[in-house]
């Protein structure tokens, strides 16, 4: 079984550096694809390379290739520089006659900017306020979005793999630039917090015959008392008891789960080209806590949508097994992937949920994913990177899997 190696990599450094030379030196490195941004979200990034540190910054994220607005319904695509969104059709071009993959890689609902432009897509909190950052994936507009802009993409590029990063709604609180939360917010709250209250969700709960009013007090009243009380008390556990009996809010979580997985299913659904891409998903949930045992059933019923599955380092060692047996269990061929952030002979670890950051050995994390046999090693990010840091993450990567039964990453 051969294993695979990708970088990640921003158009707006392979712009600076310049495309043709950029891509011949990731296939020099021995990398087999690049998954080039398509769309993304806010971000501050210092790059190091040639001579002087460069800085880029999108503070509300933005589309970054040449998007034809005319496809598109009410939402339009807010694109970033023409310089940047050049980049694209340059990278298609002399992709394809150096031998190299290019993935798209599309982020979906971290995009401040569409809550900017169109506010009703915004998830909303169980108060009634607004979130500024993330857009539902409930909501009708969002998903024709979403399916026209990937339907682009492939139209436009022909790329290998459609590459979906957070098609689940992150925690409250994720993406805040400056945060002030000066109280302990319990993981019960943090997953009570992540419900949302928008204009989609209510009406898809109404529809069920859910007694939304009802749902909206007893989430608030929960996350009032927990604030109030954070510490690990009977109170707490007895509240948590009461919710998990609770047969409407299960419901109503179940019910942003699939909205999720429906999102998923719809953004994929308009590829023209033949064959056509393979769909990468990059997916976790802030509901864990709250699905009890249809955890794994919403789980299979996400993975039966694509290809590939790709786990983040900072996720527990039962949490990637568990992915990997559904993968395994899938109705198709369903392959794993691990996303590698190097600091050297670490790995940096950052957790979607919290965006805390911690570093953990490499040569760990690598032989982790020999283990459990995944079929592809993403490594963050090109640009980010010197070479001699790709380098030695090449390296890492061949000891970790050349020592592992049935692995070759020749290419």
């Amino acid at each position: 079984m051969q294993v695979r190696v990708t970088t990640y990599a921003y158009p707006w450094d392979l712009a600076r550096l310049g495309v043709e030379r950029a891509l011949r030196e990731i296939v020099d490195l021995g990398i087999d694809a690049i998954d080039l941004a398509a769309t993304y979200h806010p971000i501050d990034a210092l790059s190091p390379r040639d001579g002087a540190a460069r800085l880029f910054t999108s503070p509300r994220g933005a589309v970054h290739f040449p998007a034809r607005p005319g496809r598109y319904a009410r939402i339009r695509p807010r694109t970033s520089s023409s310089e940047t969104c050049a980049v694209w059709p340059e990278v298609a071009e002399h992709a394809a006659a150096l031998g190299l993959a290019v993935n798209a890689w599309t982020v979906a609902l971290y995009q401040p900017w569409i809550v900017d432009a169109y506010p009703d897509c915004a998830r909303v909190l169980p108060s009634g306020d607004p979130v500024g950052s993330s857009v539902c994936a409930a909501n009708d507009d969002v998903r024709e979005y979403l399916a026209t802009l990937c339907g682009d993409i492939v139209d436009q590029f022909g790329v290998r793999m459609i590459r979906l990063e957070g098609v689940m709604p992150a925690a409250y609180d994720y993406g805040w630039l400056r945060p002030r939360v000066l109280v302990d917010v319990s993981p019960l709250a943090r997953a009570l917090l992540a419900l949302c209250f928008c204009a989609s969700c209510t009406r898809r709960a109404n529809d069920a015959g859910l007694d939304v009013v009802r749902l909206r007090r007893l989430v608030q009243g929960a996350i009032t008392a927990e604030i109030d009380d954070a510490r690990a008390t009977t109170a707490a556990a007895e509240r948590a008891a009461t919710l998990d009996a609770d047969a409407e809010l299960h419901a109503f979580v179940i019910q942003h789960e699939r909205a999720s997985i429906e999102l998923a299913g719809i953004a994929t659904s308009r590829f023209e080209a033949s064959p056509s891409p393979r769909v990468s998903l990059s997916s976790w949930t802030p509901y864990s806590t709250l699905l009890g045992a249809d955890q794994n059933a919403l789980l299979t019923e996400l993975i039966d949508l694509v290809d590939q599955v790709a786990l983040f380092p900072e996720w527990s060692a039962e949490r990637k097994r568990r992915f990997a047996s559904v993968a395994s269990d899938a109705t198709h061929a369903v392959e794993l992937a691990v996303l590698v952030a190097p600091r050297g002979a670490r790995v940096l670890v950052v957790n979607p949920a919290t965006a805390q950051k911690t570093a953990e050995p490499l040569t760990k994390e690598l032989a982790d994913a020999a283990a459990l046999g995944v079929a592809e090693i993403n490594l963050y990010n090109f640009g980010l990177l010197r070479t001699r840091d790709i380098r030695d993450f090449m390296v890492a990567v061949r000891t970790a899997f050349s020592s592992s039964p049935d692995r070759d990453i020749s290419r």
